[in-house]
């Protein structure tokens, strides 16, 4: 039987002809952008977001700030994921944004907007990048430039990958480092500020917790462990032996999954978030998830069970290893993870781990960071 076999050109030719496509895109954005340049720019702050379909907490809660403390200046929130959207309805999306990008005072993103990088912006519109994550635990943007988990060089280049950016929101110089390399900017664009997630996850509300135990069984007097691995590109979560050594140990046990897993386990919980299951928890076990630095800020016992590190470390790359900042709370196997249980748990440690990464004051970090936003309405 023949085999037969595409020519030796074929990958150039379709690189050549992904980057004319590309190209052509933005030009034709940039064409589409100049209407808009026509209009006049309001006292407005605009926050886009393509993290889901409706506004994330980051951003309600800076919102509704905003509205309280400066009710004179204008919220206007554009949230839609790219991830499974219909093309012509994102495309549609774009111009919204590009009406918003042209007449507003400043611009709030949580990720990569293809409209804020690759336009030509009004010099008295300000983008600020508040990222969507607390730090930068796993390499992005252009720390993994033609690595398999990032973009080519030549498609950084021709989309203007986090470029125009005015200002990157960080919550520690150690952060802020990694942003610099993450998003190829300079130290003069840092701020220090805390996301409003942080004041969510620092508020305790007891009674919740104690009405989620009930209604899932989990007030027998045993501790709740909540499992919130990563996502992994191309390969499934191995919940199960985290699930048994848990219950092994004596734990009630929940899963939350990345929203693009479904295994339909019993254990995988789709109704409360994973900031709620923070209240209701007594300890977290994740992996290279920003859910690990995050659940820290409760001052409960967090885990990391890296099964699969060396395959991730390859793939991915970690810009904070479990392994090198926090080994004594890190585990290979289920074995070595059923002894940190069992441990005594350092939370001097993990104290040292999180000043580390969150240097900024965890108090009032929404009110704060408003105050920044609408400082930036008032600057000439």
């Amino acid at each position: 039987m023949a085999i037969s076999t595409r020519p030796s050109n074929y990958t150039t030719n379709s690189n050549v002809m992904k980057t004319v496509m590309m190209k052509t895109a933005v030009g034709a954005l940039r064409a589409m952008y100049v209407p808009f340049k026509a209009l006049g720019v309001k006292t407005r702050i605009a926050f886009i977001s393509r993290q889901a379909d409706r506004p994330t907490e980051d951003i309600r809660m800076l919102s509704d700030c905003i509205r309280k403390k400066c009710p004179d200046a204008e919220c206007v929130v554009l949230a839609r994921k790219l991830e499974g959207t219909n093309p012509v309805a994102y495309g549609f999306h774009m111009l919204r944004q590009m009406k918003y990008l042209a007449s507003s005072k400043v611009v709030v993103l949580d990720g990569y907007c293809i409209a804020a990088s690759v336009l030509e912006h009004k010099k008295e519109t300000k983008i600020v990048q508040m990222w969507h994550a607390l730090a930068a635990i796993k390499k992005f943007g252009y720390q993994t430039l033609d690595m398999p988990s990032g973009r080519s060089s030549e498609t950084a280049r021709i989309m203007k990958m986090h470029r125009n950016y005015d200002y990157v929101i960080t919550p520690s110089e150690e952060t802020g480092r990694l942003y610099c390399d993450t998003f190829d900017v300079g130290p003069e664009k840092l701020r220090y500020y805390g996301l409003p997630r942080v004041d969510l996850i620092r508020t305790e509300d007891e009674d919740f917790a104690a009405d989620v135990r009930r209604e899932y069984g989990f007030d027998d007097g045993r501790e709740v462990i909540l499992y919130a691995p990563t996502f992994r590109k191309g390969r499934k979560v191995e919940a199960g032996p985290v699930i048994r050594a848990a219950e092994q140990e004596g734990f009630h046990i929940i899963v939350k999954l990345h929203p693009l897993y479904d295994d339909g386990s019993d254990y995988v919980d789709r109704k409360y978030s994973s900031y709620e299951w923070l209240k209701v928890c007594d300890r977290v076990i994740t992996d290279y998830s920003a859910l690990g630095l995050e659940a820290v800020l409760t001052g409960k016992p967090v885990y990391f069970y890296t099964y699969d590190i060396e395959k991730y470390r390859e793939e991915v790359g970690l810009n904070i290893d479990p392994e090198i900042e926090m080994p004594w709370a890190s585990a290979r196997n289920t074995e070595s993870l059923r002894e940190l249980l069992r441990a005594q748990y350092d939370t001097d440690k993990e104290n040292a781990f999180l000043n580390k990464y969150i240097s900024v004051s965890t108090d009032g970090c929404t009110e704060r960071l408003a105050d920044f936003l609408i400082g930036l309405l008032d600057r000439r």
